[in-house]
């Protein structure tokens, strides 16, 4: 028996994981949200619209099927999840300290440098708001794991839910979703393990 609302309760307290979390400086400048069953079929959709996108913009046929087969993937797994959290942080917001480890001379520079055009989470971002996203996302998976609830960290789920604009401000973006069943769905995944053999040969051939 899937136990999915005792899942979506739990959630709440993974939540109290992430607001917890160390924050570089005591800044906190994270933010999540659980997203309803609605907002969750909507991210699928999105995935999958990325997905189309990036194989049109891909000649190679190899790339095409292991983008088809990787994103695919994770937008199954996050369907048959019972519950998605997104987390994103205020990436483009320093904390002042012109450390460089952004790879700017300082925080000014930064904030003035010109931003890639993308479809991904546009850059740069502050390399200490990145360790602040990367620590509350663990929190919660080591939360979820606690509680025996299966999970995975994914970017992809994140930045669908950055581009439907699901956590207003907060850039970059990652997902966590979360499943209570009698085999854990996020591992052995006949795609991701196809999409994983394309992309050894892909960067195989790159490398010569």
């Amino acid at each position: 028996m899937r136990e999915t609302e005792a899942v979506k309760e739990a959630a709440k307290l993974i939540g109290i994981s992430i607001r917890t979390a160390p924050k570089s400086a005591g800044v906190d400048d994270i933010s999540y949200k659980i997203l309803s069953d609605s907002e969750k079929t909507a991210l699928v959709d999105e995935i999958k619209k990325m997905a189309v996108f990036l194989i049109k913009e891909n000649s190679e046929e190899k790339t095409k099927k292991a983008i088809e087969l990787d994103w695919h993937s994770d937008a199954d797994a996050i369907d048959k999840s019972d519950c998605l959290i997104i987390i994103g942080v205020k990436g483009r917001k320093p904390l002042g300290f012109n450390c460089g480890g952004c790879g700017f001379k300082g925080c000014q520079e930064f904030l003035s440098a010109a931003r890639p055009e993308t479809i991904f989470m546009p850059g740069p971002f502050c390399i200490f708001k990145l360790l602040d996203l990367g620590i509350a996302i663990s929190s919660a998976a080591k939360s979820a794991s606690t509680l025996n609830i299966d999970n995975r960290i994914m970017y992809r789920a994140g930045l669908a839910g950055y581009k439907l604009g699901l956590l207003n401000e907060c850039n970059p973006v990652l997902g966590l979703p979360l499943c209570s069943s009698g085999k854990n769905i996020y591992f052995d995944r006949k795609e991701k393990l196809e999409a994983k053999e394309l992309w050894k040969q892909i960067n195989s051939m790159m490398s010569k």
